[in-house]
């Protein structure tokens, strides 16, 4: 959570004060010093955790318009307002950037035999697994319903290879835990290669990702990874 909203909020109760105390130093006459005293200080008391609690507020309101509800990664709307900024870096430094999509396999089987707490619940725990694997700069984010998108601030085959590589792993791990197995089909693009803003490199990387999918489906079958 930022602390922006408290940061201006701060800033409005210190000039509300400062204007107070100068006033008061004004209007005091030959109390002047004393009246402006008391009048900063009532005026700290009042305007100070006022301001810490209506900035608090809206911090949580911002931090939470960026979150999905369900599992508590970022949103689609948070990378769609973030991702341009992201680019611009990447541009300024000459770095790579890459877009992963991340589909589950045959996750209507798993609302569908076990019911959707635990669909609901299968979703909350790859949230986890993603965000554990997580640990270089990478940003997880929901894409929607069963949809995840990571943005890496690296391009090379290896590191995203690597990643890809742990994350089915710690996912094998975790969902032992759920009495049934769970994977996951991914797809890469990497900026410029593949496109030149988000929604190419998106789109680049959902082909790669189906095609995936479709490749596991042509070797396991359709209901491989849903072993109850």
């Amino acid at each position: 959570m930022t602390f922006t909203g408290r940061i201006a909020a701060g800033a409005i109760a210190a000039g509300s004060i400062s204007f107070t105390t100068a006033f008061g130093f004004w209007a005091g006459g030959s109390n002047g010093w004393l009246t402006a005293l008391t009048g900063m200080a009532a005026s700290s008391l009042l305007s100070l955790p006022l301001a810490w609690i209506l900035g608090g507020k809206y911090d949580r309101l911002k931090a939470d318009s960026t979150r999905d509800c369900l599992t508590g990664v970022h949103n689609r709307g948070f990378i769609e307002s973030s991702f341009p900024k992201l680019l611009q870096q990447a541009q300024r430094k000459q770095k790579k950037i890459s877009i992963l999509m991340i589909d589950v396999n045959d996750f209507k089987d798993v609302n569908d035999r076990f019911g959707h707490e635990q669909g609901d619940r299968a979703l909350k725990l790859i949230a986890q697994s993603l965000a554990a694997c997580s640990l270089k700069g990478e940003i997880v984010a929901r894409w929607g319903g069963d949809e995840f998108v990571i943005v890496c601030p690296y391009g090379d085959d290896k590191g995203i290879d690597a990643w890809i590589r742990e994350q089915h792993q710690h996912l094998l791990r975790l969902t032992q835990r759920m009495g049934f197995n769970l994977s996951v089909s991914v797809g890469s693009a990497c900026y410029p290669e593949h496109g030149s803003d988000l929604f190419q490199l998106v789109r680049s990387a959902d082909k790669k990702m189906y095609a995936n999918k479709n490749l596991r489906r042509i070797h396991n079958g359709p209901h491989e990874a849903l072993q109850a």
